[in-house]
């Protein structure tokens, strides 16, 4: 049955999201300068620009779930337009910093260090910053939608792409000569930066699986799981963390044992079907 609003409710609605309106229309055009400006030039002025674009976007983020509430609360009906426009802008967000680092998971932890040590003003305090912004949102948008929305394994690939983000956003090489020494210089930021990539890092590949077994059954899906549990294992290698680089190593073993054994049922129960269809005939 559809839920009929009343016009005193739909007024009452555009009254209060009026000024979030404002804020967030105002907020994007600001982004959409920034990132129209970042496409002139070349170097480290231009990534400047598409880190604050980014970041512009994602003030947006909270405004547009904040309009959800308020229709939920008002009209008891979720603004599927406002969580669509909050998660258009996290994938744009992203977007331009992947611009700048890249999306691969698999590139060495330290290829990225010239392209970073040339963001000077983009230091650990910042990187984190951003990070945490970044996740805050993806998190309140997935809480927003709720756990039967249509687009709930959609937020499993937009962890992943974050996942991949934190990796190729952090300078493994000067975190590594700094985190173990507590007079250097952003010490407690470098020691956050690398303890938030080893969570996501697993948190990504939980969800993986989490998608694979419970949804899809896809070998793609089993796969970034353990795509992303080897990221966290060369971590683990690169910061002297042998302990925890083979307990992970287990798992991963264990992962692609269990996936060996779904595609031999399913091979199996191909073959079954396929004989019972030709003995119909």
């Amino acid at each position: 049955m559809i839920q009929r609003i009343t016009k005193q409710k739909k007024e009452a609605y555009n009254l209060v999201v009026k000024e979030y309106k404002e804020r967030v229309d105002q907020t994007n055009k600001k982004a959409e300068k920034f990132e129209r400006e970042s496409r002139t030039g070349s170097g480290p002025n231009t990534n400047y620009k598409k880190v604050i674009a980014a970041m512009t976007y994602l003030k947006t983020v909270g405004l547009y779930c904040e309009m959800n509430d308020k229709s939920v609360e008002i009209m008891n009906i979720k603004n599927d337009a406002y969580l669509g426009n909050a998660r258009k802008n996290i994938y744009q967000a992203i977007k331009l910093i992947e611009s700048i680092v890249g999306t691969d998971i698999d590139s060495t932890l330290t290829e990225n260090a010239d392209v970073l040590s040339s963001l000077s003003l983009l230091n650990p305090g910042r990187t984190l910053h951003l990070l945490q912004m970044l996740e805050y949102d993806i998190t309140l948008v997935e809480y927003e939608e709720g756990p039967t929305s249509k687009w709930k394994w959609t937020f499993v690939e937009l962890y992943g792409k974050f996942a991949a983000l934190c990796k190729n956003m952090i300078n493994f090489k000067e975190c590594v000569a700094k985190m173990y020494d507590p007079r250097a210089e952003n010490y407690s930021e470098i020691n956050a930066l690398i303890q938030m990539i080893k969570r996501v890092a697993d948190t990504a590949a939980q969800k993986f699986r989490m998608k694979y077994e419970l949804s899809s059954m896809q070998v793609g899906d089993m796969n970034r799981a353990i795509d992303y549990m080897n990221m966290n294992v060369r971590i683990y290698i690169i910061l002297n963390e042998q302990p925890l680089a083979q307990e992970t190593k287990k798992t991963i073993e264990k992962w692609k044992e269990k996936l060996e054994n779904d595609l031999k049922k399913k091979e199996e129960e191909a073959k079954s079907q396929k004989k019972k269809a030709i003995g119909k005939r």
